[in-house]
């Protein structure tokens, strides 16, 4: 896989799946033909991208980007014109490779999903898990999951986070990936969210820090030296709990204070993915609209892609993924479950993809 969770993401968030179950040898040779063509050439113009399936929503969290704009009034594109759109951009050449669809929550519209799903080799869904999660094994799910419970109650709602934890232990045959924005609010129960969401989260865990955006509460951006220190604590966690967190080293440094703002002025996700809104229309720069903050930007997305576009970095990150210990299959517990230290192994990072 190329990607995950564009976010994230979490947000439109960059899928960095980690498949603990082995995989068939022509998946393997695909994914490895993947790989080798992004190292030698790079990922091409409209590759990936992202739509915004819906502009409704059951929850209104506070640091949802989508909804720090005004969608009243907005007409949804039908299905059939949808259908059109994908079909106009096959014909121009779009690569096709990768979609995230997000929202919105995008499980309000499946049907549309559904459909457009098939015109992509890769398909991500970025939902609050609060809605029953459809049989796509052939997708990838983003869950977000904004700190333990009580942070999570104070970010998104209260009352939802253990029927979202059902709902992920109920689907242990879908790839399931746990998203989590660190804010003001939730960077104190990081480890904790590790240990308790680490063995449902079959394609590991994610962080993107909180970008601020014109409407929404500017207390929960972390400043940078705050920033700096979360990532220390996201490093040290990955050696403490392997296999855990799916994030690359590579990707974690770049979004340091000193090396942010060289990604974010030559963003590689706002310079070649597309962004599709509601209505059919092309977002501006990036799936977080126009008037999220470039220069704090905390979305993994562009971090990730220029991960990816560094041959230094990925050689870097291949090497590494050698000589790491492989993660070993584990079954999905029935019953919410925490992880002891080092109770994992390290994924295999050829699975950053």
């Amino acid at each position: 896989m190329w990607a995950k969770g564009l976010l994230s993401l979490s947000a439109i968030r960059f899928q960095i799946p980690s498949k603990i179950e082995p995989m068939k040898l022509s998946n393997k040779l695909h994914r490895l033909a993947d790989i080798t063509r992004l190292f030698i050439f790079g990922l091409p113009k409209n590759a990936i991208g992202s739509i915004d399936v819906t502009n409704r929503c059951n929850l209104r969290c506070e640091h949802c980007y989508f909804f720090a704009e005004d969608h009243k009034g907005e007409k949804e594109l039908s299905i059939e014109k949808w259908i059109e759109k994908l079909e106009e951009m096959k014909a121009a050449g779009h690569p096709m490779l990768l979609c995230t669809w997000v929202g919105g929550e995008p499980l309000v519209r499946k049907g549309l999903i559904e459909v457009g799903r098939k015109y992509f080799k890769h398909n991500t869904i970025v939902t609050n898990g609060t809605m029953e999660l459809p049989d796509w094994d052939d997708c990838n799910y983003v869950i977000s999951i904004d700190g333990t419970e009580e942070a999570f109650a104070r970010m998104r709602a209260p009352g939802i986070y253990q029927k979202i934890k059902q709902n992920v232990i109920n689907h242990p045959e879908l790839k399931i990936q746990i998203s989590c924005v660190i804010t003001s609010i939730t960077k104190d129960c990081i480890e904790d969210l590790v240990k308790e969401w680490g063995p449902l989260a079959r394609s590991g865990i994610i962080f993107d820090f909180f970008t601020p955006v014109t409407n929404l509460d500017e207390a929960l951006w972390l400043d940078w030296q705050a920033r700096d220190e979360m990532i220390d604590k996201i490093l040290a966690l990955k050696k403490i709990y392997p296999g855990v967190i799916n994030m690359m080293d590579s990707t974690l440094e770049l979004m340091r204070s000193n090396n942010s703002k060289k990604v974010t002025d030559n963003c590689e996700f706002r310079l070649k993915a597309f962004t599709l809104g509601p209505t059919g229309e092309h977002k501006g720069k990036c799936m977080m609209g126009d008037k999220a903050d470039c220069d704090r930007c905390g979305c993994v997305v562009p971090f990730h892609m220029a991960t990816l576009s560094s041959r230094r970095l990925m050689l870097k990150e291949t090497l590494k993924a050698q000589f790491a210990p492989k993660k070993k299959p584990t079954s999905t517990p029935q019953q919410p479950v925490q992880i002891s230290p080092r109770s994992f192994q390290k994924a295999n990072p050829e699975d950053a993809f």
